[in-house]
């Protein structure tokens, strides 16, 4: 084998080699290696050896091989401003989606001091921010919502003084701490047993359209405290609709006081955020603290107005002082919030993931996602016997702690030590904090999440199914529910999966003149197709789902149904008619065969030559053979990332029934997993020698070779010797 190149205003190259099938490859070219699989006991053993007590404490606690391999005092210095920058967002976010989730406020502060702590030690990402997050919480107050509907006093005892409100805001507070549980426990079984891929089954599309309408739903769930009413609370499909009816009907009993709290806050909130904080951004790197300012301003104006004495504005209420007594959630709880926490624990996963890859992207250094799953997991498992609710990464959070120059989770310890300081020295001062500003701090950090439907023309452009699976997942997390918003979305994209997998691109090559060159004979107009041979393209892969369609694309291009012409052999042979042949038509077959021996670009040129194959067929079915005779079939399958039993039956069945109509069918670039799948379904290594080619150009040559003996059958000795003289 030689290559020379010359020297031309374009770079060329020429090359001189043999035609190989994949046989002649692998012993004359490149010994093929078939790696032996040890035996697990040997593999354990090794597996045990090669461990240290230093690597097993780095793969558990990774924060300090991260912080050893680049951290410095300037780091820790970044590290400060941005752990200030993100307290002072997790304070008011923190109260606002404690009150989301269905708790009381300190609940979420609670979740902005517990889950991160443990983050620290088990995480990878240097920037994300975890804790809590609007969709996170409005799911996790889900089943806490449903099941203290259907809350009994009977099934608890309590004394006189004990009152109602207090039992029940104990078994929300058990509810919740229950799903923090198990959502902690799947997310580290999914890392524990690296099942993280299964989050990639929520596509980009899918998250983007369920985050979009479970925005809508955590609007909704704010109607009560921005305008001061009380709706009735519902639950199960269409309960939005339901929501928004009754919305109507109470509107006019609105509190004005809480009205004017809303706009204002809502008001100061949107400009700061879309017009002041970019410019400010640009200029220093460093937004404006919007939330805690109105915040704070809120609660001052409240305890010295009285807002909740005077103007009926409801407000946060009795906020403990210094951290929560562990609470041991109650397990019994598990069978009736099994589908809501599997939708909290995907969504809280996938979420982090994706924030996790884009910083580690935009940072340049490395995560382990499987890790970063199992780090979740645990900060919430912690979390939930200090009366947290679920916990995530959130965007808004991460972004800002960014911004203002994060360098590692070392800025998550300084954030936990303010909030710390809140908890136990300044909880009782936020007692006066209205409802309706922690509601217009959710209601104003979910405007990016829901502008989010801007994406669309996006998506029609680059992928209509794509399109479809946002709109799909949309409107069936609005229209119906939540956790059936997530489900239906799921099933639809799978379904999107197995049409494009049931519907692979499929076209015929034709070989552009002068070249080894094979493009899609449909856009390519000058290249010529080659007498006597059907080269096919299919993007596979082949699997049970597509194989009739395969089948029917095959004898669409080649316009051959072999099984009925084999059946129409086997009527002609029992027949006992002398002149069937003569009735048949003699096929004849243009084929081009490469001049050997040449060395110029020509040598791809073909010249032609006429032959003659004598083949029965009789008159009651020549609409089954082409205009064109066929006498070989080339099937490109180099995309084919695998074949199913169900598949390679098919395959071998077809090559066979060619075979018997005396057609060549030939595989070029069949990957080692589908070959040996083919080997197992029904074609032996000698068949599968005589019909894989290691290119398209290959299995032409040979096939023009072949063409043109005048014998239709040959031994695997009379191939070896066609692939040398080629």
């Amino acid at each position: 084998m030689s290559v020379r190149e010359r020297n031309s205003k374009s770079t060329g190259f020429l090359i001189e080699r043999h035609v190989m099938d994949v046989k002649f490859f692998d012993e004359q070219c490149c010994p093929r290696l078939v790696p032996k699989e040890p035996p697990i006991r040997t593999r354990l053993t090794k597996r045990l050896l090669s461990l240290r007590f230093g690597a097993v404490i780095s793969g558990i606690f990774p924060f300090y091989k991260i912080l050893a391999s680049f951290y410095t005092f300037q780091c820790f210095v970044s590290d400060m401003i941005a752990g200030l920058t993100m307290a002072i967002v997790h304070v008011p976010q923190g109260m606002a989606y404690g009150f989301l989730a269905g708790l009381k406020p300190i609940n979420g502060l609670y979740t902005s001091f517990f889950p991160p702590l443990a983050y620290f030690f088990f995480g990878t990402s240097r920037h994300v921010s975890i804790g809590t997050f609007s969709i996170v919480a409005m799911l996790a107050s889900e089943p806490v919502n449903r099941l203290c509907d259907q809350f009994s006093l009977s099934n608890y005892t309590w004394n006189q003084t004990v009152s109602v409100s207090d039992e029940r805001d104990s078994y929300r507070l058990t509810i919740a701490i229950t799903v923090t549980i198990f959502v902690g426990l799947i997310q580290l079984t999914m890392g524990i047993f690296r099942l993280g891929f299964l989050v990639v089954y929520i596509s980009a599309p899918l998250l983007g359209g369920f985050t979009c309408a479970s925005a809508v739903h955590v609007v909704s769930s704010q109607l009560n405290a921005l305008f001061g009413i009380r709706l009735n609370r519902y639950t199960g499909p269409g309960r939005l609709i339901l929501i928004v009816i009754d919305f109507f009907r109470k509107v006019q009993s609105t509190n004005l006081a809480t009205l004017v709290v809303s706009t204002i806050s809502i008001t100061v909130l949107s400009v700061v955020h879309f017009i002041l904080n970019p410019r400010l951004i640009r200029r220093f790197h460093f937004p404006l603290p919007i939330e805690l300012i109105v915040f704070g301003a809120g609660t001052i104006a409240s305890y010295f107005i009285e807002l909740d004495a005077v103007y009926d504005v409801r407000i946060v209420g009795t906020i403990p002082r210094g951290l929560p007594a562990p609470k041991i959630p109650d397990f019994t709880l598990f069978p009736n919030i099994f589908v809501e926490s599997c939708v909290v624990s995907f969504v809280a996963m996938a979420t982090t993931v994706s924030l996790v890859k884009l910083y580690a992207f935009r940072g340049g250094y490395d995560v382990q996602y499987t890790q970063e799953m199992t780090a979740l997991g645990l900060a919430n498992i912690f979390g939930s016997f200090f009366q947290c609710h679920s916990a995530s990464g959130a965007l808004a959070r991460t972004s800002a702690a960014s911004t203002a120059g994060m360098k590692s989770q070392v800025a998550s310890l300084v954030s936990c030590l303010l909030i710390l300081l809140v908890l136990t020295l300044i909880g009782p001062l936020l007692e006066s904090v209205p409802l309706a500003v922690l509601s217009s701090i959710i209601v104003v950090s979910l405007v990016g999440v829901l502008k989010q439907i801007t994406d669309l023309p996006t998506l029609y452009r680059v992928s209509v199914v794509d399109m479809f699976i946002w709109l799909v997942t949309f409107l069936a997390t609005v229209c119906l529910d939540v956790p059936y918003g997530l489900i239906t979305g799921l099933v639809f994209s799978l379904l999107t999966v197995l049409y494009r997998t049931q519907t692979s691109f499929a076209y015929e090559l034709a070989q552009v003149s002068g070249t080894e060159i094979y493009v899609d004979a449909r856009y390519y107009h000058d290249a010529k197709r080659i007498p006597g041979v059907v080269i096919l393209r299919y993007g596979g892969p082949l699997y049970y789902a597509n194989m009739e369609s395969f089948n029917q694309w095959i004898q669409k291009c080649t316009r051959i149904d072999p099984h009925k012409l084999v059946k129409s052999d086997k009527m002609s042979r029992a027949s006992d008619s002398p002149s069937l042949a003569s009735k048949c038509p003699r096929l004849s077959c243009c084929l081009r065969q490469g001049e050997h021996g040449r060395r110029s670009s020509e040598s791809a040129h073909v010249r032609d030559e006429q032959i003659e194959i004598h083949t029965v067929v009789p008159e009651a079915e020549a609409n089954f053979v082409p205009q064109e005779p066929i006498r070989c079939v080339i099937l490109d399958i180099a995309s084919w990332t695998f074949v199913d039993s169900v598949g390679a039956k098919m395959l071998c069945e077809l090559v066979h029934s060619f075979a018997r109509v005396h057609v060549d069918f030939l595989l070029t670039a069949c990957q080692s997993q589908v070959r040996h799948t083919l080997s197992q379904g029904g074609l032996t290594e000698n068949d599968l020698n005589r019909i894989c080619f290691v290119s398209v150009h290959d299995a032409v040559l040979y096939a023009q070779k072949t063409m043109s003996e005048p014998s239709l059958k040959e031994t695997d000795e009379d191939k070896d010797n066609h692939l040398m003289a080629l």
